[in-house]
């Protein structure tokens, strides 16, 4: 008994000695079903489902990432069982790679021991080599190189994004991606001259990163990065969703008025766990009187939120009920949800007591640390005709010459847009602006607007593809020069700002400060230009109508314009297109629905 003993004991320390043995006996392997979609495209791989996970050929994942952000390389050390990968390094083709699936279905698998170096630093990955190629649980693999793995049961699918950064626990169920999602796509996909609330709201939630919220049968979803949360809908038109610094939620929303008295645009305030704090209502007030209170909100444009100094700033757009469309602003105390009192003064057609812009196709607004105040993007076709830049505090005084009240801060519209003579208040001329409103966002160097546009401020602006383009401006300037912009180029030209103009009156010669042009395309158009900051650089998004289908990209740029990171195809991912994307951790991030899924993107640029 005691020679058996130890002849067993002589055989377990022999083997624990031996690198090339196997600890445990072979298991079933099966030959995943599911269907593989690599950055969009259907890929056969050669691959085994494992005690439910899935596991691919490592050189077959090294070989489709080989040239994206992800990529690595493999190398094999005999001598010492032990397999190199090679981050950041295109992949070396051996030849195999791919290869279709071939035997049969089930066959069996041994755990590998081989030792896997990454960089030289040993690290631990669950693999298996079955008929003498190796393994690995797919799910290791991108937390190690950082692309994207999610499970779509629905469609029975592993979905393959090279360029999403990982996250934690993407699965159907999880923060990052939901099926089943019955709310319309977020992508724009082709220009349009008025654009829309995004189906899909976006926010930074508290220093957890990218939070989520979306309707379906009077029901708000908001999801955050480590919570669900059911809210039922209090009014059928979402406008924005928001939180503060302590996790609190605010809606932005609203409904259709039928007499010019009656509240029709609402701000909700809820607890981090979903409960109903306080409701704040509003007419939609107007300095054109009771007929110019808001009677559809979110109509024609855009809905945006900012919190700054226990203040909630909300932007949007609304139709009137004398039939016109406009922007419009309205504001709380987050502590008591109190409305924001506007500092009233006498009102003329040249001067609003708030930001007012007739039509606005898109607004924009941020908090300005240099300015120590709001400051106000609209996208104007008539009053005024533009990209026009307002801020909250006017600071007016009065100019005793004139005998009338001035500010120190006016509207400043610092791009324009071409109108041809003769327009007649015909709204298929006026409508067309040739340009589109990205956004607003602050670098050290100043505000940075964001958009696209025809080159030209002429008849030309008619056939133009509407280009890329930045402003970095001074948001303390109280009047238009170059002195006011960061780099650039002057935009010259010549329009009207007559909308009824009938007589062919002559056009007026404008001049447009620190244009930063950032594409320069003859055969498609930029669509839905996005922008945020992040470490003092400037990150723009935006999608493509080139043939056969769109694209989407990303660029980044320096604090003063100069490019770091010149367009950045985003492969197959889609945008949020009327939301802006935030910065978190160094990482751009922004949730997306398409074709009845939601989906997180992250990407490191």
């Amino acid at each position: 008994m005691k020679k058996g003993i130890a002849a067993m004991l002589i055989i377990i320390i022999f083997l624990s000695l031996n690198p090339g043995t196997i600890y445990a006996a072979g298991i079933t392997a099966t030959r995943t079903a599911s269907r593989v979609i690599v950055d969009g495209t259907v890929k056969i791989f050669d691959a085994y489902n494992i005690d439910n996970y899935n596991y691919f050929k490592l050189r077959d994942i090294a070989y489709i990432l080989s040239g994206t952000k992800s990529q690595f390389d493999v190398t094999w050390d005999g001598s010492k069982n032990t397999i190199n990968l090679i981050s950041g390094k295109a992949y070396t083709v051996t030849g195999g790679e791919m290869a279709a699936p071939a035997g049969n279905d089930t066959k069996t698998a041994n755990l590998c021991t081989s030792t896997v170096l990454l960089d030289g630093k040993e690290i631990k990955l669950t693999a298996y080599t079955i008929e003498g190629y190796n393994y690995f649980k797919l799910h290791d693999l991108c937390g190690t190189f950082g692309f994207s793995v999610e499970w779509d049961a629905k469609n029975n699918t592993v979905v393959i994004e090279p360029m999403l950064t990982y996250l934690p626990g993407n699965r159907s169920d999880s923060y990052s991606y939901r099926n089943d999602i019955n709310i319309a796509d977020t992508q724009m996909n082709f220009i349009k001259n008025w654009v829309r609330v995004s189906s899909v709201q976006q926010f930074a939630y508290l220093n957890e990163g990218l939070a989520y919220a979306y309707a379906i049968n009077n029901v708000l979803t908001i999801v955050t990065p480590s919570k669900t949360l059911s809210i039922a809908m209090k009014y059928p038109k979402l406008g924005d969703v928001i939180s503060d610094d302590d996790g609190n939620f605010y809606i932005v929303w609203g409904k259709e008025g039928a007499i010019n008295t009656e509240q029709t645009i609402f701000i909700s305030k809820y607890s981090p766990k979903g409960e109903h704090i306080k409701t704040a209502g509003f007419v939609g007030a107007s300095p054109m009187g009771a007929d110019g209170n808001t009677k559809i909100p979110f109509d024609g444009g855009n809905c945006v939120s900012v919190i700054k100094n226990g203040t909630l700033m909300v932007h949007y757009a609304r139709t009137m009920y004398n039939g016109h469309q406009s922007n419009n602003v309205i504001a709380v105390n987050i502590k008591d949800m109190s409305p924001y009192k506007f500092e009233p003064f006498i009102w003329d057609e040249n001067q609003a007591d708030i930001p007012y812009v007739s039509h606005s196709f898109n607004q924009s607004v941020i908090y300005s640390e240099k300015a120590n105040d709001f400051i106000f993007a609209n996208h104007g076709d008539a009053y005024g005709r533009g990209f026009i830049i307002d801020k909250l505090r006017k600071e007016m005084y009065v100019d005793y010459e004139n005998r009338a009240y001035k500010s120190k801060y006016p509207t400043l519209n610092i791009f324009h847009f071409y109108l041809e003579p003769n327009a007649n208040y015909d709204m298929c001329i006026v409508n067309k602006t040739f340009a589109q409103l990205g956004g607003l966002a602050e670098t050290s160097k100043g505000v940075v607007l964001a958009g696209a546009s025809a080159k030209s401020i002429s008849e030309k602006a008619k056939t133009e593809k509407q280009n890329l383009f930045i402003q970095i401006f001074d948001p303390l300037a109280s009047n238009l020069s170059s002195s006011v912009f960061v780099g650039g180029k002057t935009r010259s030209g010549a329009t009207s700002f007559d909308i009824y103009d009938n007589n062919n009156s002559p056009l007026t010669k404008v001049l447009d400060y620190g244009v930063i042009w950032l594409t320069n395309y003859t055969d498609k158009d930029v669509i839905a230009p996005q922008v945020v900051v992040g470490d003092d650089r400037i990150i723009i998004l935006w999608t493509e109508n080139s043939q056969p289908a769109t694209e989407s990209f990303y660029m980044v740029l320096s604090a003063d314009g100069d490019v770091i990171t010149p367009a950045t195809s985003l492969g197959s991912l889609k945008l949020n297109s009327y939301e802006m994307p935030i910065y978190h951790n160094g990482h751009v991030c922004w949730a997306y629905a398409y074709d009845g899924k939601i989906r997180v993107a992250s990407i490191q640029p």
